[in-house]
């Protein structure tokens, strides 16, 4: 049901959604969520919506979904409130403690919570300029909230405070470690959550039935993200282990969508293990709960991911036609995915993954020419989408050298393997991933025998320096 008051009282005024959210610092599509009842403004928005259309929040519509916002402010506190509101807007990490900490106690649908933090994410404009405190460090005082306040360690479970406080400053750690996965901190990540884990283990094992499912959630989310970064601070095979324990957990509260996201990354981590039959196996398995599972619980985009690796798996296999179709699919529901519905942070699918397969699967078919089109667009069309994690650009890099030393379609540039091949190794060197290292060390070595004697290939040499 749409909020009818709040989108009345912007067409009175003859404002359009983008001058509204302009006012308030937000994107459009924040406001176009607002007055489809999608979601609801935190109290920092909710305040400032107010004033801006100099109403109450009954008067918008509002005010039976905020439980924590006193709606009458007086002359004077409004001054004080102004004063008060300048300073938090350039503060990223009060609003979000705000929302942790006024998260209702009853209330065990982290995945709400989450994607609460995550809207105060992306609306927060102030966290990517000229803040006092960067993204980057807001994310990370946020990742390590619940070891410093909760005491969580990495090898014994610590009860010290609440069950539900504990679920509560997790969910809101694990939101912030999966933004700054798409960056460089890694290993921090890894360290981080490695310190939830024993704590909610017990939690899932010994807490009543809401909690122990809330807690079996967190841990699904833990281990998809701990698989994704042992490809590259440990190794895939660690990647198999942490995704099955992902899958473990998903099927123990029967969420279909975590199954999923964990027989993908299952598949993954078996690909990057080189074993082909196997990633393609899993692949098919995770295509299978798909295809059981109402659409109602899973969206487009996770189908994206799901197609993606499966055409990228099919494709090693000489399956050209299974593999164009299950590319074709992935492309469709990727774009079928509505911009107004908030998905879970945890589907670990972006525009430029879907490039990255797109290109892989047409390498392996031998379709050069598309394959380089499609990590062109990475590094082009895309290169300044922040959605699209380091890690991704990086692979691409190093992809986009190896098939351009191997395609016959056309004669090979050595130049332009050799830019590529820069910029693959240094971010791999900036990741501080040994998998990207060491493929970019083998794409150095298909360069030397393509180009055996070219002396710029042999100087490129000084860039193979671990960290």
């Amino acid at each position: 049901m749409e909020r009818a008051r709040l989108s009345a009282a912007r067409t009175e005024r003859g404002w359009s959604q983008e001058y509204v959210a302009s006012a308030l610092g937000v994107d459009r599509v924040t406001v176009q969520r607002w007055e489809q009842h999608r979601t609801t403004p935190q109290p920092y928005h909710l305040e400032r919506l107010c004033k801006l259309f100099g109403k109450t929040a009954v008067a918008l519509g509002l005010v039976e979904e905020q439980l924590v916002v006193e709606q009458h402010i007086t002359e004077s506190e409004e001054a004080t409130d102004d004063a008060y509101a300048s300073f938090r807007a350039s503060h990223g990490l009060l609003r979000l403690w705000h929302i942790v900490c006024n998260w209702p106690v009853s209330n065990a649908r982290y995945h709400e919570l989450q994607e609460a933090l995550l809207l105060e994410l992306e609306d927060n404009n102030s966290m990517t300029h000229d803040a006092p405190m960067s993204r980057r460090e807001t994310l990370r005082l946020l990742a390590a909230t619940p070891i410093e306040l909760c005491g969580l360690s990495a090898v014994k479970v610590v009860m010290r405070r609440p069950t539900e406080e504990i679920l509560m400053q997790c969910a809101a750690g694990i939101t912030a470690c999966w933004d700054l996965k798409k960056g460089k901190d890694l290993a921090f990540i890894s360290d981080t959550v490695e310190k939830y884990l024993p704590t909610l283990k017990e939690i899932a094992r010994v807490a009543p039935t809401l909690q122990s499912k809330a807690a079996a959630e967190l841990l699904a989310q833990c281990f998809l993200l701990k698989a994704a970064l042992s490809w590259n601070i440990a190794t895939p095979a660690d990647g198999i282990h942490y995704a099955q324990q992902a899958e473990t957990y998903s099927k123990s509260v029967e969420q279909p969508l975590l199954q999923v996201l964990a027989l993908r990354m299952q598949a993954a981590s078996l690909c990057y293990t080189n074993q082909w039959e196997q990633a393609l196996h899993i692949a098919q398995q995770a295509k299978y709960v798909l295809d059981t599972t109402s659409k109602e619980l899973i969206p487009p985009l996770a189908h994206s991911y799901v197609y993606a690796g499966l055409a990228t798996y099919q494709a090693y296999h000489g399956q050209k036609q299974d593999a164009l179709t299950s590319l074709k699919k992935a492309h469709a529901t990727f774009f079928e995915q509505p911009v107004t519905e908030t998905v879970p942070l945890w589907i670990d699918h972006s525009v430029g993954n879907l490039l990255l397969n797109d290109g892989l699967t047409h390498a392996h078919l031998g379709l050069y020419r598309e394959a380089v089109d499609s990590f062109d667009q990475i590094q082009v069309d895309h290169a300044n989408d922040m959605t699209i994690p380091l890690g991704c650009r990086v692979e691409a890099f190093i992809e986009q050298t190896a098939v351009e030393v191997s395609r016959d379609d056309q004669p090979r540039d050595m130049d332009k393997c050799m830019a590529l091949w820069i910029q693959g190794i240094e971010g791999a060197k900036a990741l501080q991933s040994n998998k990207k290292f060491n493929d970019a060390l083998m794409a150095h070595t298909a360069m030397r025998a393509a180009w055996p004697s070219e002396p710029r290939i042999k100087e490129l040499r000084a860039y193979i320096t671990h960290w």
